[in-house]
């Protein structure tokens, strides 16, 4: 049986592991091609997730994004931006001001048409919610392909991070993954709780 003095220690650990999530748009079948986005589809108790169209100088053209239904390479189902010529923009912000989220990876394809050719993407960027001139990883200019998606994995991790795509709307995007980033423990609550096990184990020493 656990000591009571590792429970601090036990949920203090709990509160810190990271949650996945994942942002499916195959989950929002049956829908109509060109319906948009449910505000804050795919938000979680711990991350908010917001969806705009965006003017090629940052400015938001549309405070949403369309969906498709098939056709995007194998994608049953991608999110593009409301008009051809816009930037697709999709951010995650953790809720708690002390998390951070992790952008472990998404899937972009292109709706190839005839031939099933690509479709180059000029602007393919994930950067920074709150500081988009904050570039962590820029893809751009990327040959999106037309016969199967390509998965990409940026595995970064910030407060807030903005996916955005552009400026072909046949370049569209799913099954976007991401957590809850743990948030490293500071030395004091680890060296509470070192006391806490020690004070435990001076008095069961005391007793025998």
């Amino acid at each position: 049986m656990l000591s009571k003095k590792l429970y601090p220690l036990i949920l203090i650990t709990a509160a810190f592991n990271a949650q996945a999530a994942t942002i499916n748009f195959d989950a929002l079948q049956p829908f109509d091609n060109y319906a948009p986005v449910p505000a804050g589809y795919g938000s979680t108790a711990d991350v908010a997730v917001s969806y705009s169209s965006l003017n090629l100088n940052g400015t938001t053209a549309y405070n949403d994004a369309l969906l498709w239904n098939a056709g995007y390479a194998t994608l049953n189902s991608a999110a593009f931006a409301h008009t051809s010529g816009l930037l697709l923009s999709i951010t995650l912000t953790a809720i708690n001001p002390n998390q951070g989220v992790t952008l472990e990876s998404f899937d972009v394809a292109a709706y190839p048409g005839p031939g099933n050719f690509t479709r180059n993407a000029s602007d393919l960027r994930v950067v920074d919610g709150t500081n988009p001139t904050n570039i962590f990883v820029d893809y751009a200019p990327y040959p999106v392909p037309g016969d199967a998606p390509h998965t990409f994995t940026p595995g970064v991790t910030a407060h807030s991070i903005r996916i955005i795509l552009g400026t072909d709307w046949n370049n569209g995007i799913n099954n976007i993954n991401f957590n809850v980033a743990a948030v490293p423990v500071p030395g004091a609550v680890w060296l509470f709780g070192s006391a806490l096990v020690g004070l435990g184990l001076n008095r069961k020493t005391r007793k025998v």
